[in-house]
C-alpha cells in the first residue's frame, strides 16, 4: 500500500512538472479563450479546494471565471456537502446570469453529477474526472478502497456520525439522489484513465455521456495536461473530440 502511495506521488509530481512545461498551461497552443462563463471546480475524497487551485488559476489565465467549492476537506456526510454545493451552484448561476459549467474529480465528480441532474436549467455542463458513475465502495480498487473505508469508519467513530454515513447505505438518501441525478444529467463527460489506482475505471464510463481516456494515475489527473487540453476544447464547444466509446459489453 505504502507503494501504491509512493508510485502515486511521484506521478502526480510527474505530471505536475509536464504541466508546468506545456504551453497549454499558459494559454498558448492555440486555446480558444473563454468570455467569463462560470466553472465550477469540486475536489476529490479526502482533500479540499487546494487541489483545484492549479486549475482554478489556469480557466483564469485562458479567461473563463473559476469558483471553488468552499470544501475544506472532501469527507464527512456528502448529503450535507450536496445541500451546500446547491446552494452554491444556484447563487452562481443567478449572480452571472450564465449557465455553470462543473468540473469534479473523484468524489467531486459524482456530486457534479447529481448537481447537473438536479439543476439542468442553471447547469450547462458536468465533466468527471476519474468520477465514478456510483457512490459505493465497489467503484473503487479494492486495497484503495479499504483504506478508504477505513478512514471513513474513522471519522464516523469521532465525529459520532451514523455507522455508514458517507456511504451508499446510509439512510440519509444520498445514494439515491446521485442516481435520480445521473439519470437527469445532461452533457456529461468522463475523463478517466485505465492507470487509476484508486477508482475502477470501468466504473467511470458513461453510455449516455462522452468518455475520453487520458494517461496517469488518480491523483494526477488534476494537473494532468492531457487532460487540460480536453477541458479547453470541451469549454469551448468543439464537437469534434474523438471521443471514446464503450459499450456496456466492453465495460464489464
Amino acid at each position: 500500500m505504502f507503494l501504491d502511495l509512493t508510485v502515486s506521488s511521484l506521478d502526480y509530481l510527474d505530471q505536475f512538472s509536464a504541466l508546468m512545461r506545456d504551453p497549454i498551461f499558459y494559454g498558448g497552443d492555440r486555446v480558444v479563450r473563454g468570455r467569463g462563463e462560470p466553472v465550477l471546480l469540486l475536489p476529490g475524497y479526502f482533500v479540499g479546494d487546494w487541489a483545484m487551485a492549479p486549475m482554478a488559476r489556469w480557466l483564469r489565465r485562458i479567461g473563463y471565471n473559476p469558483y471553488l467549492s468552499g470544501i475544506d476537506f472532501n469527507l464527512g456526510c456528502p448529503r450535507e456537502k450536496l445541500e451546500r454545493l446547491e446552494a452554491r451552484v444556484a447563487g452562481i448561476a443567478r449572480a452571472t446570469g450564465i449557465r455553470v459549467t462543473i468540473i469534479g474529480h473523484s468524489l467531486g465528480g459524482v456530486l457534479a453529477r447529481s448537481l447537473g441532474g438536479t439543476f439542468p436549467d442553471a447547469v450547462a455542463r458536468v465533466i468527471g474526472l476519474g468520477a465514478p458513475l456510483r457512490h459505493d465502495w465497489d467503484a473503487m480498487n479494492r486495497r484503495v478502497g479499504s483504506i478508504m473505508q477505513s478512514a471513513a469508519g474513522l471519522w464516523q467513530t469521532l465525529a459520532g456520525a451514523p455507522e455508514n454515513c458517507g456511504t451508499a447505505s446510509c439512510d440519509c438518501g444520498f445514494a439515491r439522489t446521485v442516481a435520480r441525478g445521473a439519470m437527469r444529467a445532461t452533457a456529461f463527460t468522463s475523463i478517466h484513465s485505465r492507470e487509476d489506482d484508486v477508482v475502477d475505471w470501468r466504473s467511470c464510463l458513461d453510455d449516455g455521456g462522452n468518455n475520453y481516456q487520458v494517461r496517469g494515475r488518480h491523483v494526477g489527473l488534476v494537473v494532468n495536461r492531457e487532460v487540460y487540453r480536453l477541458i479547453a476544447q470541451i469549454l469551448a464547444g468543439r464537437r469534434s473530440l474523438p471521443a471514446i466509446g464503450y459499450s456496456s459489453a466492453a465495460a464489464v
